[in-house]
């Protein structure tokens, strides 16, 4: 199938333009009863659902024959171009007012990321890519962070939720990276740490226990701006449960300190 793949882009630059302007205003209308939990430490709002119903019309307008998968309205990733997107990534962020938190929208076609916008409603920041393309902060080209020695390195992550099976692993992970980097984040946005990954912000991330939607524009926005990602279970990209990304030599850097017992 043929797409215009500059056209696609800028159609859901504008979709996600728009989604953060219904997000800013969300924040200021949001009430303790526009918030409920999913499961322990996985928040959502009536606004995450709002805004993902907005965007699944703007983007099916945009390219009629795709499919689409929502974080809160679910859908199956399948070889069809299929829109993929969360809505507000940070939903707890959110909710408590701490800025950070983002509009994810990718599109896949036969399973692989092949376009990635990435919106930041509290810093009018809009992170854009798509193959062959490159990627671009507010229009401007990104670039992946150079080389660097473990102490001059910013690593981040994102915590696994109260409970999760991993929690053990994670934690010596965590402990082992903290001995070796000079600096650690954890914002609790997976699609911003990403962008900030390929804008040359972060070293290197990595995280475990996220979904298809957390990935995928950033998967995107990475292999443009000279970064990478590893799936560290061995699953394709879209389904590993334990996801690495970086500049090729931070993300080296971090995946060895990940494998050591």
């Amino acid at each position: 199938m043929s797409m215009d793949l500059g056209f696609l882009l800028e159609k859901a630059r504008l979709a996600g333009m728009e989604a953060a302007v219904r997000i800013r205003q969300a924040r200021v209308a949001l009430r303790p009863a526009d918030v409920s939990q999913k499961a322990p430490g996985d928040w959502v709002t009536r606004f995450d659902r709002e805004v993902e119903e907005d965007l699944q019309e703007a983007l099916q307008q945009a390219l009629p024959e795709g499919c689409f998968v929502g974080e809160e309205g679910g859908g199956e990733l399948t070889d069809q171009p299929t829109w993929l997107v969360d809505p507000i990534d940070g939903t707890a962020n959110f909710a408590r007012g701490y800025p950070q938190y983002a509009v994810s929208i990718a599109l896949c076609v036969g399973r692989e990321p092949v376009l990635g916008v990435v919106v930041d409603p509290s810093r009018d920041e809009v992170f854009t890519a798509a193959n062959g393309l490159g990627a671009r902060l507010n229009g401007q080209r990104i670039a992946c962070a150079e080389p660097r020695l473990p102490g001059q390195c910013l690593v981040a992550t994102v915590f696994p939720k109260p409970g999760a099976p991993f929690m053990d692993d994670y934690l010596a992970e965590f402990g082992r990276v903290l001995k070796i980097f000079g600096q650690v984040r954890r914002s609790g946005a997976m699609v911003l740490e990403l962008a900030y990954v390929a804008a040359g912000r972060v070293d290197a991330f990595w995280e475990r226990g996220m979904g298809a939607w957390d990935a995928a524009a950033g998967a995107v926005l990475l292999r443009e701006a000279g970064a990478v990602m590893h799936a560290m279970d061995g699953l394709p990209l879209l389904e590993s449960r334990m996801l690495v990304a970086g500049s090729p030599a931070g993300a080296a850097l971090l995946e060895d300190v990940l494998k050591r017992p």
